[in-house]
């Protein structure tokens, strides 16, 4: 009889991890995520669209590999190979519709190869400049939280920083919500001729 109660509790704990946390939260919602801004030797940056409009290539870090491993398996799944990885960007996301938060670290790569071609599920790929990247993030038909294009533009006009910051995250209708909780802080500083900065020959070479 104890048995039995055992695996009843094992299936019901199970079935609520794989139900929405919309409809079934769960103890432990909390996620991180890793996000790629990859740069090409034009230093153009890669954006992907899916449903909820453009961004940059991103997933959630829960497979048994350390962060660079990770990440270049992130590539892959763009086609492409990447080299020069730093750390741009660590920011948390607070959500009003789950209880959750997630914690999202973003990086700033080069190109090393491949060809870059949209996973299962993507619409399209596109190598655009910065101020196109960020006037696609933001268009009106994007479901993406204004966060995402926020957090994007820091990072992209002030690439020698670390930053941070938290916000917050809610639904209205078919569209997401967003409002600072933390401002943009500076963590830490990294390469200061980073990809896609104009001073970067020797950083090129260095990549091949």
């Amino acid at each position: 009889m104890l048995i039995a109660h055992r695996l009843l509790v094992v299936a019901t704990v199970t079935i609520a991890s794989l139900t929405p946390a919309q409809a079934q939260p769960v103890e432990d919602p909390n996620y991180t995520t890793q996000n790629l801004m990859i740069f090409n030797a034009r230093d153009e940056i890669l954006l992907q669209r899916n449903f909820m409009g453009w961004s940059t290539p991103g997933t959630r870090y829960d497979k048994r590999l350390t962060i660079e491993e990770s990440l270049a398996d992130l590539a892959q799944t763009y086609g492409v190979r990447i080299c020069r990885v730093r750390l741009a960007g660590l920011f948390s996301y607070r959500y009003g519709y789950t209880p959750a938060i997630s914690s999202r670290s973003h990086y700033s790569v080069r190109l090393a190869g491949g060809v870059a071609q949209p996973p299962s599920g993507f619409a399209e790929l596109r190598w655009v400049d910065r101020p196109t990247a960020l006037r696609l993030m933001a268009e009106s038909s994007q479901k993406s939280p204004p966060a995402l294009v926020e957090l994007t533009r820091q990072m992209l006009t002030v690439p020698d920083r670390i930053w941070g910051g938290a916000f917050s995250i809610w639904q209205e209708g078919e569209s997401y919500r967003s409002r600072t909780l933390q401002p943009f802080e500076v963590l830490g500083y990294s390469d200061p001729h980073p990809p896609g900065s104009a001073d970067r020959t020797d950083r090129e070479a260095a990549c091949e």
